[in-house]
């Protein structure tokens, strides 16, 4: 059997020396052997380093620059039957809207973010029952929002401004990190430099209305959040700044989150510098995974108390540097984790019931990857 990925990432140098990379790709996974055995490219497209999928209408929303000056977002439509890919809609950004202005050290690099030639939203997300986009723009902290006619064209589009900033240096401005609809319809996002997470009714349009504000604890962080589709209203909060996960209750009845419990995703002891990337919770809704750049490994939970806990049961190291996204398989037999800055994937064999990892093919060559989505149905339905 054969599981497919959607991986993208930088094309540019900015972080990669010589980057080979050239858009979105497809990594296949032959499930028998336990090795990736090909790596091919879908489309190419400049800095995708983040994007979605409707598996309903085969169109992925991603973000895109233009000629590594413009930041944007677009849409690609993909025919599985013949595995072609092209970008049907595109809207770039009000470049005269500027970032935050302070610096800070990130993996012994020094970047001061109001001297970024783009501002590419960081995070975006695709509603294909209503076709409404929604992206949420760290460098400039505001949420994006569009609505599309049904070819997947842009209507409108509105502009949300977020404010705030935490104690640690590099939550200088509000930052905002991610943003998608609950299960019942509102927006959640995450605002990684104001420490607090927000959740918004969308009109028919895409505008938005704000519901609530749930502040985390101070120097946290949130980047982004999972749900746990097996229990009731349980979000996963990865903290980026913290290096932590959080647990929050939803209440779709008042459209408010509460707080539970938070948990370390670093070793006892460790003292290092460590930002939290990536978080997953397996299909079966019993186990949540999340990423450690700086540690660099991955850190696995077991869920309790129908999903209101969880229990940490295994660090394992990623042999690379910096990991920043991970996904599961199909059947979740096989998770792929990407080493953005030694350019590397490692593909890890997981075991169902046990929820543990084992690394079975390391070190496989592909540049600046940031992004990696489970595809196989997308791919081939």
């Amino acid at each position: 059997m054969e599981d497919q990925f959607l991986i993208g990432g930088y094309t540019s140098d900015s972080y990669t020396p010589n980057n080979q990379s050239q858009g979105i790709y497809v990594a296949t996974v032959d499930t028998q052997k336990g090795q990736i055995t090909k790596i091919q490219l879908l489309i190419e497209l400049e800095d995708p380093a983040f994007f979605n999928y409707s598996l309903q209408d085969h169109k992925i929303a991603t973000i895109i620059t233009k000629n590594d000056a413009t930041g944007g977002v677009g849409i690609i439509d993909v025919d599985p039957k013949t595995k072609k890919a092209k970008l049907i809609a595109e809207d770039m950004l009000d470049q005269s809207v500027k970032g935050s202005y302070e610096a800070y050290n990130y993996f012994d690099h020094l970047y001061y973010w109001n001297e970024l030639k783009y501002t590419v939203p960081s995070y975006i997300y695709l509603d294909d029952q209503h076709k409404r986009l929604f992206a949420a723009n760290y460098n400039t902290n505001a949420i994006h929002t569009w609505q599309l006619d049904q070819n997947y064209q842009f209507l409108t589009s509105h502009r949300y401004p977020i404010e705030g900033r935490g104690p640690k240096a590099v939550q200088d401005a509000a930052h905002i990190h991610f943003t998608r609809l609950l299960p019942d319809g509102r927006l959640i996002v995450c605002a990684l430099g104001a420490d607090k997470l927000l959740v918004y009714d969308v009109q028919d349009n895409a505008q938005l209305q704000l519901v609530s504000q749930f502040p985390t604890k101070a120097g946290f962080g949130p980047r982004q959040l999972a749900f746990n589709d097996h229990t009731n209203n349980y979000l996963y909060v990865l903290n980026e700044v913290g290096s932590r996960t959080g647990v929050v209750h939803y209440d779709p009845q008042t459209g408010t989150l509460s707080r539970v419990a938070d948990y370390s995703n670093l070793p006892e002891g460790f003292a290092g510098h460590n930002q939290s990337a990536g978080i997953r919770v397996s299909a079966d809704g019993q186990f949540v995974y999340a990423s450690n750049r700086g540690h660099d490994s991955l850190v696995v939970f077991r869920v309790l108390d129908q999903g209101a806990h969880l229990e940490k049961i295994q660090t394992i190291k990623t042999q690379g540097r910096a990991p920043r996204d991970f996904d599961l398989s199909k059947n979740g037999d096989y998770l792929l984790c990407a080493n953005q800055m030694s350019n590397d994937l490692i593909l890890f064999r997981r075991d169902p019931a046990t929820g543990y990892l084992t690394a079975v093919q390391t070190q496989v060559p592909h540049d600046a990857c940031v992004r990696v989505l489970e595809a196989t149905d997308f791919l081939n339905s």
